[in-house]
């Protein structure tokens, strides 16, 4: 080859090389850069919204996001209208539900679920009352298989184009030119393919029961997705706990307590931590994600349910009274049957109490496997993330009763309606009930259960894997009248 040749050549490419380059960092400048969100001094609300950094792995583009449930209104479950029909709960004026995040990647912004989808909750003390939010709350209404799902019968429906996205969308919004092109040609279409790779991932699911609404499988896609194990045909079907008073779970020079319903984490850090990598966070996001979990752990850690309606206090013909001298010796009873797991001084609080002797499903323990552990010890090869607290117990957690009257359904499966019908044996409590209502039952204590709620709501069966109902007998052989006493002083926690 001539200089001349030469010379041309190395030109040439040197131009490729340019191109190429401009090319990608405007591609990363357009659709990938992060932009800091404005920083706010209320926890709750960073809670509620703040990112987790997941959005290059689970963000929605938002307008996209924003009028699905507008083209495909038949893909919503029990034929509701809007986010509100997957049970969370969307504030006047926000501009997406309580349990996701928006975050500006380039110029599109991305929303993303975070803690929050699942740890929110909400009540009704009667029937014509607006719910009122519970920061931090068990998830009782919240249904993120049916949201999966949702999306996933978006991804395969064949009227979900360019064309028919962005009529809907340009109805509500005024779109610049740029974002147009960006969303017509790039954003639409990958937006599809996701939803198809997701119907991939997640058809494991249509082999094991549903979840229902308050209920999440939480680990088993991470075994399955982030670790990449085999599908060992496991059941991880458990209720979504609330994230209250977790300063009280830092260590101290004489014990350590075990978090998640069988007790797979020690310490409330790497909880979180773990729980954003199975939400989509990696090792390219945690450095800017970092300081959300931190002052998120810290909202955690000071807040609280809110106090319990029930009292003695109240009008003789209040549903919500109780009488003062029940609860006392109600209190009695709890002392004696219930304090030294469910107090949190008592010697089992916080320890995973053995299956043998517990005696309830057992499913959700045989989902957590020593596998499991080992990879997510040493999860993303090339980044240290310094977990050293996964452990693999064969029992379930004795947790605190701090707001038991907003806990219901009960056990670690949501199994079990009501107190009343956790205080009597296995085989009196129903066998099917409704779930979804954050209507508070006054006479059983719990949620109401025994009737459809207007939501739609979910039959659960106990009959069926991961569902059963049985075990934990503390309480059920005691006389009616202390079973009374002991369910009024419940009622007031």
């Amino acid at each position: 080859m001539s200089a001349r040749k030469t010379r041309l050549f190395w030109k040439a490419l040197l131009a490729l090389l340019v191109v190429v380059v401009a090319g990608a960092l405007s591609v990363y400048l357009l659709l990938f850069r992060p932009v800091a969100a404005p920083r706010t001094e209320d926890l709750a609300r960073l809670f509620n919204h703040g990112s987790i950094g997941n959005e290059e792995v689970q963000g929605l583009p938002y307008w996209i996001w924003r009028v699905l449930p507008q083209i495909f209104p038949e893909h919503v479950p029990n034929g509701k209208d809007g986010y509100g029909a997957f049970g969370m709960y969307w504030r006047t004026g926000d501009k997406v539900p309580i349990g996701f995040s928006v975050t500006t990647l380039g110029v599109i912004d991305r929303v993303s679920p975070n803690c929050a989808f699942c740890h929110q909750g909400s009540y009704r003390l009667k029937p014509d009352e607006p719910r009122v939010l519970v920061s931090a709350g068990a998830g009782t209404r919240v249904d993120p298989q049916a949201y999966i799902r949702f999306l996933i019968k978006v991804g395969a429906d064949a009227r979900f184009t360019a064309d028919r996205v962005m009529r809907e969308i340009t109805t509500i919004y005024d779109m610049p030119l740029y974002e147009r092109l960006l969303y017509r040609f790039v954003l639409i279409p990958a937006t599809r393919k996701a939803f198809q790779d997701q119907a991939r991932r997640f058809a494991w699911q249509d082999t094991r029961p549903d979840w229902g609404p308050g209920r999440i499988d939480p680990f088993n896609p991470v075994k399955f997705q982030n670790l990449e194990l085999p599908d060992d045909g496991t059941i991880g079907n458990s209720d979504m706990m609330p994230l209250w008073n977790m300063s009280e779970l830092a260590p101290t020079n004489i014990r350590t307590f075990s978090l998640h319903w069988d007790g797979l984490q020690t310490d409330v850090r790497e909880t979180a931590v773990s729980g954003a990598i199975g939400d989509g966070m990696s090792s390219k996001t945690v450095l800017r994600t970092q300081e959300n979990l931190d002052r998120m752990i810290a909202f955690t850690s000071v807040q609280r349910p809110p106090p319990s309606p029930f009292k003695s206090s109240r009008e003789t013909d209040d549903p919500l009274r109780v009488d003062a001298s029940a609860v006392d010796a109600g209190q009695g009873v709890y002392q004696a049957q219930c304090a030294v797991c469910h107090d949190t001084n008592g010697a089992r609080y916080r320890s995973p109490i053995p299956i043998v002797e517990l005696g309830t499903d057992r499913h959700r323990i045989d989902m957590w496997s020593p596998a499991a552990k080992s990879r997510y010890a040493d999860y993303e090869t090339g980044y240290r993330w310094g977990f050293t607290h996964f452990q693999k117990a064969e029992g379930y957690v004795a947790v605190d009763m701090a707001g038991l009257w907003l806990r219901g359904p009960y056990l670690h499966n949501g199994s079990v309606p009501t107190l009343a019908d956790l205080l009597k044996s296995p085989e009196q409590r129903p066998k099917q009930f409704y779930r979804g209502s954050d209507l508070v039952d006054t006479v059983n204590g719990g949620f109401v259960s025994a009737e459809r709620p207007e939501t739609g709501g979910f039959l659960y069966d106990t009959s069926l894997p991961g569902n059963g109902n049985g075990g934990h007998l503390w309480g059920t052989d005691l006389p009616q009248a202390e079973k009374d006493n002991l369910l009024a002083y419940l009622k007031t926690l």
